[in-house]
């Protein structure tokens, strides 16, 4: 099961809990902050989110996943809780989370080739493999598939009526090319 299968159980496993129907979804830290900031209607808005991001995520084929939408990821603490927790939480590669705790919090590699990584994650290495095989990041000659990706699923969270933002983020997708090629 990859990271957003995963988000989607916990949301659905969360919805349960509120119903009275299910135990509290672990990691019980992320559960217990989310149900105290969100209302029955906005955890039904992050179920239809995540569930549209891996719809057409999976209809894409394409091998990287989207970020979480921030609205999803506001909502489970995921800029505010313990980096270590939020990062095993959506499956990041322990080497890229301990990385990110040594203080690297941007992308700072020159990779060889074009890289497509999932929107705010940081890798320990810009060729990572157990962040390839998280789904988080791939080396491509055509980053252009991704970019139409983050326009559909832009479209359809605009029919859910999702607000589009966040200040830090640009879109689902970082793409970052060789120096040899920004000059």
């Amino acid at each position: 099961m990859h990271a957003l299968e995963r988000v989607l159980n916990f949301l659905q496993d969360l919805q349960s809990h509120l119903e009275g129907t299910g135990d509290l979804p672990e990691p019980h830290p992320i559960a217990r902050f989310a149900l105290q900031r969100t209302t029955p209607h906005d955890l039904q808005l992050c179920t239809a989110i995540v569930e549209t991001e891996l719809e057409l995520w999976e209809n894409s084929g394409l091998h990287v996943r989207p970020a979480l939408h921030p609205y999803v990821a506001e909502r489970l603490g995921v800029y505010t809780l313990d980096d270590e927790l939020i990062g095993r939480f959506l499956d990041y590669p322990d080497c890229c989370v301990d990385y990110f705790l040594d203080g690297h919090t941007r992308y700072d590699h020159d990779p060889p080739t074009t890289t497509v990584l999932t929107e705010g994650f940081v890798p320990c290495r810009a060729t990572c493999d157990r962040a390839h095989r998280a789904h988080l990041l791939e080396t491509t000659d055509d980053p252009a598939p991704y970019r139409e990706l983050e326009r559909e699923l832009e479209r359809a969270l605009q029919r859910l009526g999702v607000p589009s933002y966040h200040s830090a983020y640009e879109g689902f997708y970082e793409i970052h090319a060789p120096e040899r090629d920004r000059t």
